[in-house]
């Protein structure tokens, strides 16, 4: 009985017969990239990915889910997908732990060619220096920000082009990229990468305070409306507007209830 390939073969040829690099690696093209490969390409040399196992794996599915969250409609989190850095020293593919990109064409299984707004390396399994040539590369491609998050120090790293790095410890927040603002979260603390429970803090607890600030803020500017409407006090369409988009109504209830005409009530709203 003939024993069916899970893949089809191959163009590159068998790995034991390909050259060797400059830095004494396999040669390789992206057909030795596809789901679930055990091989990266740089610079047209075969780099065997590192595991996304133990504490590795944990923190990344930390952050994808707290980007996916937190991300803006039609901004997509992509998790050990590979990004197109080819330039003219060869050609690369590598995948980043976690991406956050906002320009997704094809399926995101598919090798993406864009620029991430954001990419993320945990370090955890990886050799140092094939974490720092990885990102090196990104910083060549004017990738605008990559993280590096240590498992064993805890802290994040934060890289862009032409900049020093920034760590940021247990303790203290990362600042997030607009992107990430969907539910009005600005810095994450960075607790939260390695910590389960302060991670749903800033996932679906965070969600969950802000609806319930939005339907009190809410509440508050309906009750302001009741308490003119029961004085007899008519308003124009742009007052109740600027009323029901107060950020904080509760400082309209005052007048709301004292103010002697609806113009000296209209005078508070500017």
């Amino acid at each position: 009985m003939e024993t069916q390939l899970a893949r089809p073969p191959r163009a590159t040829g068998p790995m034991e017969l390909r050259d060797f690099g400059p830095t004494g690696r396999r040669l390789g093209t992206e057909d030795d990239c596809y789901d679930g490969s055990p091989w990266e390409l740089h610079r047209g040399e075969l780099w065997e990915q590192m595991g996304s196992k133990d504490i590795h794996g944990i923190l990344m599915a930390l952050l994808a889910a707290l980007f996916r969250t937190h991300a803006r409609p039609g901004v997509t989190v992509m998790a050990d997908v590979y990004c197109d850095l080819t330039d003219d020293t060869g050609a690369s593919l590598r995948a980043p732990d976690v991406a956050l990109v906002g320009d997704l064409v094809k399926p995101k299984n598919e090798v993406y060619r864009g620029t991430p707004i954001l990419a993320v390396e945990v370090r955890g399994t990886q050799s140092k220096r094939y974490l720092e040539e990885k990102v090196k590369l990104y910083l060549e491609h004017d990738w605008p920000n990559t993280w590096i998050v240590h498992a064993e120090r805890q802290e994040v790293e934060v890289l862009r082009p032409g900049t020093g790095s920034v760590v940021y410890r247990p303790g203290t927040s990362v600042p997030l990229v607009a992107e990430l603002d969907h539910h009005g979260l600005t810095t994450l603390p960075v607790n939260a990468l390695f910590d389960p429970t302060e991670a749903r803090r800033c996932n679906d607890g965070w969600v969950a305070a802000q609806a319930a600030t939005q339907a009190a803020t809410q509440a508050t500017a309906q009750a302001v409306l009741r308490v003119l409407a029961s004085r007899g006090f008519a308003l124009p369409k742009r007052a109740r507007q600027k009323i029901l988009q107060a950020p904080n109504p509760i400082a309209l209830i005052g007048p709301a209830a004292t103010a002697p005409t609806v113009e000296a009530f209209l005078k508070s709203l500017t």
